[in-house]
């Protein structure tokens, strides 16, 4: 509120900055999250809304194939919401429901190119125009650039959605982001042996997640309320620490 020099008052609109202190709630920050965006960076390479991951080209039918290893092709792509519509939609989504979806708006776009292909040059209209005869015709064609331009973008979030796929299976991605929720929400609050067995157990699996993978997963079972004592919390750190050293001599 500011009084003006006829001794008014006048109301002044101007940016806050909000601080939060984010004690209350430390897991949050730490555990694996499930939505395309959060996977991308959880699991690809990922700055500046530049992703990056190795492909290895399908040479199965390639007699070379069987005398060498393919060579590694890295891929590049620059992905921002604000010029992508699809991950605009589904940055946010459940990463199952992005890849439905791009399947499906991929379809939709190659059959609408395809229709628009096969009457270019034909009096025929493409199905789904009503009326109008060369007039739409017209405007569809002049409408492919724009169509095939997002028929590129959705087959490169083909591309980063197979690579993070591939990742999350390698990495048994979806183990550790169900048992993290489990212990978050409480789910063993009344169990704590159970909690710390489960954790345990994946922690020292040489074939499930990374290192960074297992810590998260240490961190919120030490951040849990009532899952166990710090006894308990040392343990489960060790198994993982003997399981890491076992996995890094082989």
């Amino acid at each position: 509120l500011i009084r003006s020099k006829d001794g008014r008052h006048q109301t002044h609109h101007r940016p806050v900055l909000v601080i939060m202190d984010r004690n209350m709630d430390l897991i949050t920050p730490v555990q694996h999250a499930s939505t395309y965006q959060a996977l991308i960076d959880d699991v690809l390479e990922h700055k500046a809304n530049r992703v990056e991951f190795n492909v290895k080209p399908d040479t199965s039918d390639d007699a070379r194939s069987r005398r060498r290893a393919p060579p590694v092709v890295r891929k590049k792509f620059d992905i921002d919401p604000d010029v992508d519509p699809f991950y605009s939609r589904h940055k946010f989504h459940p990463f199952p429901e992005a890849i439905e979806s791009n399947g499906v708006e991929l379809q939709d776009i190659t059959l609408k190119e395809q229709q628009i292909r096969s009457t270019s040059g034909t009096n025929e209209q493409p199905s789904g125009m009503d009326g109008g005869g060369s007039s739409e015709l017209a405007t569809a064609v002049e409408s492919l650039p724009i169509l095939l331009e997002r028929k590129k973008k959705l087959e490169v979030h083909t591309s980063i959605l197979q690579a993070a796929m591939n990742e999350v299976a390698a990495r048994d991605v979806p183990q550790f982001y169900e048992l993290e929720i489990a212990l978050a929400t409480g789910t063993y609050k009344n169990d704590a042996a159970k909690a710390k067995g489960e954790v345990q157990v994946l922690v020292s699996d040489p074939t499930k997640g990374n290192i960074d993978d297992k810590v998260r997963l240490v961190i919120v079972y030490a951040l849990s309320n009532g899952v166990g004592s710090s006894s308990d919390i040392d343990e489960v750190a060790q198994a993982m620490k003997e399981s890491l050293e076992t996995k890094g001599s082989t």
